[in-house]
């Protein structure tokens, strides 16, 4: 039955998909990240069978062709790590798309059959716990958050309940193996949500202990939270496979952790919209949407009296008063988000205690007085009275939809219970229209019809579109792909890498279709490479998840081995000079075309330095100096005497200012009185140089018109000191815009309050290269603001200097490399300034522009080696003038610990479970856990 009701429900929630011809690959992550991950692990895995039937056992973890190269299995983690995705094992890659809208459906009954679980575990009917499992699968979480955005996010949705049931256990006195496994398999999949589940856990035991029947003691207390804090590292250790170097890769990214500037409330609209949102009225993703049921059961909990169980009532009306609350307060979204930025994917929690209130509703329904049926209309008639107010004044269909069909419910329900008294008191036979079977197919109903009308209307041209956002139907894997690249892949040299002029057909296109790239996007990256980009103020993404390659700049380039651009027709202008075009490569499936376009200018993934300079010269020069130091020596993050700083021909003037609209140049900041304000610079410039206009401690401030109209008056008025608009609501994000002779470009900035933000200040922005002087720029900026800065300069970098460099490069160069799995293999030759095979003297360098990673490491000739951090965030290995081979290998960091902490701790459960099957049989168990709310 609950099968055959999450079918009707699952494809009530995405009819308007299929009627609209949309598959269920959300257009931006589900194509870039789930989709293609998903197919990479089905193919991993069968390469590791194959390998295993060949006699040759391997198990490659590290993908040279994702970004500059990076572990696959954590840059993928939420999806190589999540246990359904291991099935793609088993679907030829033909059948992709439709085995991802079945792993979707086959999570959506997973969330309600736990819930179900959880129900009966507790002694509830099926009836009601059916009722509740269907409005926990429908709430916000699980349909707008994963069914329609991120659909490994409801693997949180259906371990939560097997967590809160082995926590009953515990309580009980019972097996605690069900919480350590539970606990085990968020911890696995998502280091972030079973931080949220430790925050759940703890409100949830204290609400069960202090709400619930139990002779309450101080020595009880700290004994059963021993149990759980026990139970929580030996579940942590049992995956420690998995924990251990996801945590070091967690805590190791800048992101995490970063100051934010946080409001402690809400905005205004979201206590305006608060209600509506609840029943169902919503313009994006938000796990506060309940639906009418659900609500109607929250607000009965306030009512019912004796109709619910007095512990029931006072538990599970403690934690909705909890998530209410929590949901108001904008901290608390920070708080469970890590203290990063304010999100609601934490109230799922709220949507497993609406669901089990209406568990605890749906046999109350009968037992509910009039007098108490007329305290609930009071209240549902507020609530839908709020959202009836805010729908008036947005005036859309999905406004006015949900308070009709709330009030619809409610009336309804009242209805049927008015005349259920009415039978009742006469003692007459109950229709079967009035029986509890009766009502829980009708509430069932309700449910379903409700979720699948608000969501129909939301993903409609009648409400806010988001069909738009998912691939059309059957073209998952042809989107996927783009470009069949395959027979000019043939032809490329694997020891240089291919950059992309722009990301029309989706980052991580390189790892698709595996060749050696440049872009990227994950949530989980290599910290060093963010550091690598940020040191020289690329300015592509504001993002550390993401980047897009290295905006054209020639030295970078040629250091990082982009020997080959992709590029669509619309964009041939920005490939570089010095590229020609080599093949065409078709039409993608974005109808755009493209080809391939080759440098002899660039050098190998692997080149030898002959001149090497400590991290500190690097630091002392700017963004664009910084880039040519990297073609004349290699910079070394360690503490040692080396060369000094060479001459460079990079140079950098102040501009002036020539005009401005709507906005005025400060010492040290530009205010920007109106959208879209614009100030045009001067400067000398240089013939034959790319032009730099570079921004170093570059941060926005949103702010009223009247405040940036003082600003603008007073020079010395500072942005502390200004009156303020209580009822001002601050952007978050604003765009500058870089208009030059050569070439125009833009960059996002961001408040430390967006999702964004990743602390990025310094940006250098490319306004290309000219064979004449450039000597203006046009700076236009999107948002009313303050734009503050520490220093903003023009630098302008020699072509010919740079190729002079890397030709010098190339001519010294003694490396070739090859690669394999988990390993690249680097043969040097002899040094030119060697008699013979050299004579063991003369450090030069093996630099690789592979990622710095602690779990690289290095031989050469056989013999261990130091693996250094080279150019801020590469490698490099150090040899001597003559001949070597140099070998590379990789190991997850942390795995080695990891898989000891697994052993542990499983073999500390297999000696529990023994020694607790002895004490079974000489001591009685104790309670059930159903007795718990009894």
């Amino acid at each position: 039955m609950l099968l055959v009701a999450c079918a009707v429900a699952f494809l009530g929630v995405v009819l308007m998909l299929a009627l609209r011809d949309r598959s269920l690959i959300w257009e931006t992550d589900g194509r870039l990240l789930y989709l293609p991950f998903m197919i990479a692990e089905g193919e991993w895995i069968r390469g590791i069978a194959a390998s295993l039937l060949a006699g040759s056992p391997s198990v490659p973890v590290y993908s040279f062709d994702l970004g500059f190269g990076a572990d696959w299995l954590i840059t993928a983690s939420g999806n190589s790590n999540e246990p359904l995705n291991l099935l793609a094992a088993l679907c030829p890659r033909e059948f992709s798309e439709y085995f991802y809208a079945f792993l979707v459906f086959l999570r959506f009954y997973l969330a309600a059959l736990t819930f179900s679980l959880y129900c009966f575990s507790r002694g509830k009917g099926k009836g009601a716990t059916l009722v509740g499992a269907l409005c926990y699968g429908l709430c916000g979480y699980v349909v707008l958050w994963g069914v329609l955005r991120h659909p490994n996010f409801i693997d949180f949705a259906v371990l939560l309940p097997l967590v809160f049931m082995g926590a009953d256990k515990l309580f009980a006195r019972k097996n605690p193996l069900l919480f350590v496994l539970a606990m085990a398999g968020i911890f696995v999949y998502s280091i972030y949500f079973a931080y949220m589940a430790c925050i759940f856990l703890l409100f949830y035991c204290l609400i069960t202990y202090f709400a619930y029947p139990r002779a309450r003691s101080a020595g009880d207390f700290l004994l059963l939270a021993g149990k759980f804090a026990l139970g929580l590292v030996v579940a942590f250790a049992l995956v420690g496979f998995s924990t251990v170097p996801m945590f070091l890769t967690l805590t190791s990214m800048g992101r995490v952790g970063i100051v934010r500037d946080i409001a402690f409330f809400q905005t205004p609209d979201f206590y305006a919209s608060f209600a509506a949102v609840l029943l169902g009225d919503h313009t994006a993703q938000n796990a506060s949407v309940l639906g009418a049921v659900p609500v109607i059961a929250m607000l009965a909990l306030a009512v019912a009296g004796s109709a619910i169980d007095r512990y029931e009532r006072r538990a599970w009306g403690a934690g909705i008063a909890l998530c209410l609350a929590g949901a108001m307060l904008a901290k608390v979204g920070s708080l469970m988000n890590g203290f990063g930025y304010p999100t609601d994917r934490w109230e799922l929690i709220l949507g497993f205690c609406a669901a089990y209130a209406v568990v605890l509703l749906v046999p109350a329904v009968t037992r509910l007085t009039a007098r108490q049926w007329g305290a609930l209309a009071v209240l549902a008639g507020a609530v839908g009275a709020w959202a009836l107010w805010y729908a008036v004044g947005e005036r859309t269909l999905l406004g006015f939809a949900v308070v009709a069909m709330f009030a619809v419910v409610f009336a309804a329900l009242a209805g049927w219970a008015a005349w259920h008294r009415r039978v009742r008191a006469r003692s007459g036979k109950m229709p079967r229209l009035l029986r509890p079977q009766a009502l829980c197919v009708l509430l069932a109903l309700a449910v379903v019809v409700n979720a699948a009308g608000q969501t129909g209307i939301f993903l409609s041209s009648q409400g806010s579109l988001y069909y738009k956002e998912f691939l059309r139907a059957d073209h998952g894997l042809s989107t996927r792909e783009q470009l069949d690249l395959a027979p000019a892949l043939d032809e490329v040299d694997d020891a240089y890498r291919i950059n992309r002029t722009d990301t029309t057909y989706g980052r991580n296109g390189s790892f698709v279709h595996g060749y050696k790239g440049f872009d990227f996007y994950s949530s989980f990256y290599n910290q060093v490479v963010d550091d690598f980009r940020q040191s020289l103020g690329l300015s592509d993404d504001v993002k550390s998840t993401m980047f897009d390659g290295t905006e054209q700049r020639a030295a970078l380039d040629y250091v990082l081995g982009a020997r080959y651009y992709i590029s669509s027709s619309e964009a041939a202008d920005l490939v570089p000079e010095g590229y020609e075009k080599v093949a065409d490569l078709g039409e993608a499936h974005n109808g755009l075309s493209y080809a391939l376009y080759e440098t002899d200018r660039a050098l190998p993934v692997a080149f030898t330095y002959e001149t090497a300079v400590p991290q500190s010269v690097y630091d002392d020069l700017n963004l664009v100096e910084r880039q040519e130091l990297m073609t004349r020596a290699l910079v070394l993050g360690i503490d040692r005497e080396l060369a000094g700083a060479p001459e460079l021909e990079t140079e950098s003037e102040a501009p002036s200012v020539v005009s401005a609209d709507g906005a005025c140049v400060q010492d040290g900041r530009i205010i920007a009185t109106k959208r879209d304000a614009s100030v045009t610079l001067a400067f000398d410039g240089r013939p034959d140089c790319e032009t730099y206009l570079c921004f170093e401690g570059f941060r926005f401030a949103s702010l009223p018109a009247a405040d940036a109209d003082l600003l603008a008056g007073d020079p010395e008025l500072a942005v502390e000191s200004l009156p303020g608009d209580p009822g001002f609501v601050p952007g978050r994000t604003a765009w500058v815009s870089v208009t030059g002779e050569a070439r125009d470009d833009s960059f996002e900035m961001v408040t430390s309050a967006s999702p964004k933000y990743a602390g990025k200040e310094d940006w250098a922005v490319n306004a290309g290269y000219s064979a004449e002087p450039q000597t203006a720029l046009t700076v236009t900026l999107s948002a009313v603001g303050v734009y503050e800065y520490d220093e903003l300069y023009v630098a302008t970098q020699p072509q010919q200097a740079v190729l002079d460099n890397t030709a010098q490069l190339q001519r010294e160069n003694a490396a070739t490399i090859t690669f394999g799995d988990n390993a690249m293999e680097v043969h040097v030759d002899a040094s030119d300034h060697a008699d013979g095979e050299g004579n063991g003297e003369n450090s030069r360098y093996v630099f690789v522009s592979v990622p710095y990673s602690a779990g690289w490491s290095a031989t050469i000739d056989g013999q261990p080696a130091d693996v250094l951090r080279a150019n801020v965030g590469f490698m490099a290995v150090e040899v001597d003038d003559a001949a070597h081979d140099v070998s590379f290998s990789y190991m997850m960091p942390g795995l080695l610990p990891g898989f000891g902490c697994t052993g542990v701790a499983l073999g500390a459960l297999v000696a529990y479970e023994v020694w607790r099957s002895r004490r079974r049989t000489a001591v009685r168990e104790d309670v059930s856990e159903k007795e718990l709310v009894r």
